[in-house]
């Protein structure tokens, strides 16, 4: 995916997890957090990183997060610093504002803000998230354990009307295809024959490292 610009606001183990791994693809990555220490940690880790409010406007807007094409309100143990926030975000009219939420009743508030994405720590992990954020062609995730997904991919014209022996993921990508999703259709016990149709969703399985070859692939225009 083409570089973007992440404000990540708020340095819990969430949040801390979210600004690395954006930098670690490459990213542009502004950090901010009222904590010296957790800055001072992550310092060498992302682009920017500054010690302040994330409640206050004047602070957000001389750290650049105004002009972020993407900001992630990490903070949720203090809701109303949360809320502040997120809706700064939102007034400043970035593309994408996301929050972390406590509950289900500070994500209807977060709703009500209209964040554009919510997040529940018992329901998404901050891997989850940045592989959404910095996936132009996985649809989504599901992590089985520390390096090993499942994951969804779209067949677009790069994959389309060719078998699973002539894409040779196994081979090219060390990445196994499980099964299809063909509109309400799951087709599965695959042979090398299978014939990949455009619109299909493919069923990936792979080590995170082989599966992010794969999406660099898919993402490059030929």
């Amino acid at each position: 995916m083409e570089k973007k610009q992440f404000a990540v606001l708020g340095l819990g183990r969430f949040g801390s997890k979210v600004a690395r791994e954006l930098f670690y693809r490459g990213q542009e990555v502004i950090v901010i957090d009222l904590n010296e220490v957790k800055i001072d940690n992550i310092k060498d880790e992302v682009t920017h990183a500054f010690v302040g409010d994330i409640t206050n406007e004047a602070t957000l807007k001389e750290a650049g997060v105004n002009d972020c094409d993407v900001a992630i309100v990490a903070e949720s143990s203090n809701i109303e610093s949360n809320i502040i926030c997120s809706q700064l975000c939102k007034g400043f009219g970035i593309k994408k504002v996301i929050a972390k939420a406590q509950n289900t009743i500070h994500g209807k508030i977060l709703t009500k803000l209209q964040v554009d994405q919510i997040v529940y720590p018992e329901q998404d992990t901050a891997i989850k998230l940045v592989n959404k954020l910095t996936s132009d062609s996985i649809l989504d995730y599901l992590e089985l354990g520390q390096h090993i997904n499942i994951v969804s991919v779209e067949a677009t014209e790069k994959l389309a009307n060719k078998t699973i022996k002539e894409l040779a993921l196994r081979r090219r990508f060390h990445v196994t295809i499980l099964g299809i999703k063909r509109g309400d259709e799951l087709i599965f016990n695959l042979t090398d024959e299978n014939m990949i149709m455009e619109g299909d969703i493919l069923i990936v399985f792979g080590e995170t490292e082989a599966l992010k070859k794969l999406n660099l692939d898919l993402s490059h225009k030929t």
